[in-house]
């Protein structure tokens, strides 16, 4: 994905006392917002099996799931529905988007104990669906008969993003699920397939959502039941089908341009995964998770049965995939009760105190929670009332645990996860990497620095700072990417040192402002791990065309792609003789030397990287000049 990181305009003009100029210099200021604490929501990727953010840091998100959609919260009381024109009534939008904002201030509200940092927004077909048209068969979200595209495109950007912004504002990342439910019986290249092509063909070509790709991902479906291959199998004879199913609905995401996270989808209500193991999504990015639920009754625990180790194991049975890549449960939720049967999905039917499915803390919850642990799974509830009380507050103000005062409400999972999602709050959250509210100033011209560094100029990319190992997407660049063009005329030489080969790499200069000029490029092969470059004599690819070193406009390394990535040792610049091609001025002495940082330090020895040289000689005459000091 690419991070969106804050890679603010690279500038640096510092009027220096010693003498009437100024000198442009290639320095990033990068203004990062809120550096330390819970509650943060710097762009996160995945890597391997984990997600993480781009300080190195891991990263697990708790949180819940919401719906604008009067009949899920609290049966059409909690804001002003219009019951003759419904969705498409002028004050639609804004009275549920005001009660949205509710929500996300009980969610943001640290200092009251609510500790969550993730949002799954379902983006509800009551308003995607056009009421003017015929409804084909039966009712329910599973009908895809009165979907508009045109509508889902008006409400994407004016009411699913909105919301998601918001979401973010309130220190949330969000994920987006697809209109409705999956049919009872889905096929590769079925009515459902292409609908599922079209939603998230608009979605992940919307500017929007592209420029929040960092905090905005995407779960491919919501709870496929039984998925047939195109031969009629169903996926225990066809282990191969949710793969042909998904993948070309993964391929239209990410030829649209968006690197963001992308969550796939298994069989029987998002509990089997088994088909992946070996016929997995492939992401070109790498940056692909998987979405699944879990209720009571399922994977082979219950409260009346079942073991904490029978239920670790049976989850990595049924959802292999935890081992290659990040796992997030979108939907769970439990509450004691009195077990009355099954419902349609197999989980616990009972008279409980609100929740889908029936069960305890003590005993089936502590041991959800081993699973939780033993595999990093990020979580959000079935609902924002699985977790906090919102009827309570909108009558008060208080905030409080979901079920609070009722019996049995503190072995529900309102209370437990008021407790959980405090305690992960001190762990495994996300951080940007700036230094308290400072900016991180970028001096040089090419800083190997955190926050100076963009791994994503081309494809999405990782870079970590600390051993200044750069990860491109397949195909990919990164590097610097500067606004004002750098002057490396007054240089002989840049000698670029890798710390182990990485044949296959190159290191180019572009002395035009469009990535897809062509550029200077030294390629690193044969086990070659310094490339020595006359900036002087570099020619640019097979056109015929020398390299103007005297304004370079990006600068940086391309790869393949993947694997163990370039790790940079140094980047070095050889000024040119001095003496070359200057006049020798007889009977002068010189008198004094300064030298002068960018920021307007003065000293009489040099600082790393680029210098102002003022000399003052006997006669009165005064030499200004700059130098570049080897930066590493």
């Amino acid at each position: 994905m690419k991070h969106t990181y804050n890679y603010f305009k690279n500038y640096l003009l510092s009027a220096l006392a010693l003498g009437s100029f100024a000198v442009a210099s290639a320095q990033t200021t990068c203004l990062n917002g809120r550096t330390e604490g819970f509650g943060q929501t710097p762009p996160i990727h995945v890597e391997g099996n984990k997600l993480m953010d781009e300080c190195g840091n891991q990263v697990v998100l708790h949180g819940v799931m919401d719906t604008p959609n009067g009949y899920f919260n609290g049966n059409f009381s909690r804001w002003a529905f219009d019951w003759g024109k419904g969705y498409d009534a002028p004050t639609a939008i804004p009275n549920v988007t005001e009660y949205f904002k509710k929500i996300f201030t009980v969610l943001g509200s640290q200092d009251k104990g609510v500790y969550c940092n993730v949002f799954r927004l379902h983006m509800d077909p009551c308003w995607t669906n056009d009421p003017n048209k015929e409804r084909v068969g039966e009712g329910g979200e599973h009908n895809i008969s009165q979907f508009s595209a045109e509508r889902l495109k008006y409400f994407l950007e004016n009411l699913y993003f909105p919301l998601a912004k918001e979401a973010v504002k309130h220190g949330m990342y969000v994920i987006m699920r697809p209109p409705g439910v999956c049919p009872q019986e889905i096929r590769v290249g079925d009515a459902y397939n292409e609908y599922l092509k079209t939603v998230w063909d608009i979605v992940s070509s919307n500017d929007s959502i592209k420029k929040y790709e960092g905090v905005i991902s995407l779960e491919l479906a919501n709870e496929p039941v039984r998925l047939y291959d195109k031969n009629e199998k169903e996926t225990a004879q066809a282990p191969w089908a949710p793969r042909d199913f998904f993948q070309p609905v993964l391929d239209i995401i990410r030829r649209n341009g968006f690197k963001g996270i992308v969550w796939g989808a298994g069989t029987g209500y998002q509990s089997q995964y088994g088909g992946y193991k070996d016929y997995p999504l492939v992401d070109p990015l790498k940056n692909l998770g998987y979405a699944c639920h879990v209720y009571t009754g399922w994977y082979g625990n219950a409260d009346e049965y079942g073991s904490t180790q029978g239920f670790i194991d049976q989850f990595k049975k049924q959802v292999p995939v935890v081992e290659t890549n990040p796992i997030v449960v979108t939907e769970c939720d439990w509450s004691p009760g009195h077990v009355v049967g099954t419902n349609f999905d197999g989980s616990l039917k009972s008279e409980n105190l609100g929740t889908w499915a029936t069960g305890s803390t003590s005993k089936w919850g502590v041991r959800f929670k081993a699973v939780m642990d033993k595999y990093n799974l990020s979580l959000t509830l079935t609902g924002t009332d699985d977790y906090v009380d919102m009827e309570h507050y909108l009558k008060t103000g208080e905030i409080r645990y979901a079920f609070y005062g009722k019996q049995g409400a503190e072995d529900a999972c309102g209370k437990a996860c008021w407790d959980w999602y405090r305690e992960y709050s001190k762990v495994n959250y996300p951080q940007f990497c700036g230094e308290a509210l400072e900016p991180i100033d970028c001096q040089g011209f090419f800083p190997l620095t955190r926050g100076c560094f963009n791994p994503s100029i081309w494809e999405t990319g990782t870079y970590n700072y600390k051993t200044q190992t750069l990860v491109t997407g397949q195909y990919g660049f990164g590097g610097w990417q500067y606004d004002q063009p750098i002057d490396l005329s007054g240089y002989e030489k840049i000698i670029v040192s890798l710390a182990k080969p990485s044949d296959g790499a190159s290191f180019r200069l572009f002395d035009e402002s469009s990535y897809w000029s062509t550029p200077y490029a030294y390629d690193f092969k044969n086990n070659t791990t310094v490339a020595e470059i006359n900036l002087g004599r570099c020619m640019k690819g097979d056109s015929g065309k020398s390299l103007d070193p005297s304004h370079i406009y990006i600068a940086g390394f391309w790869t393949y792609g993947g694997g163990d990535g370039v790790q940079i040792k140094s980047i070095e610049l050889v000024a040119k003789d001095p003496t070359e091609n200057v006049e020798i001025v007889k009977d002068r002495d010189i008198s004094s030397v300064e030298y002068v940082s960018p920021l307007g330090i003065v000293s009489s020895r040099p600082f790393d990287g680029l210098n102002i040289i003022r000399t003052v000689y006997s006669n009165g005459d005064i030499d200004i000049r700059k130098e570049f000091r080897v930066y590493k």
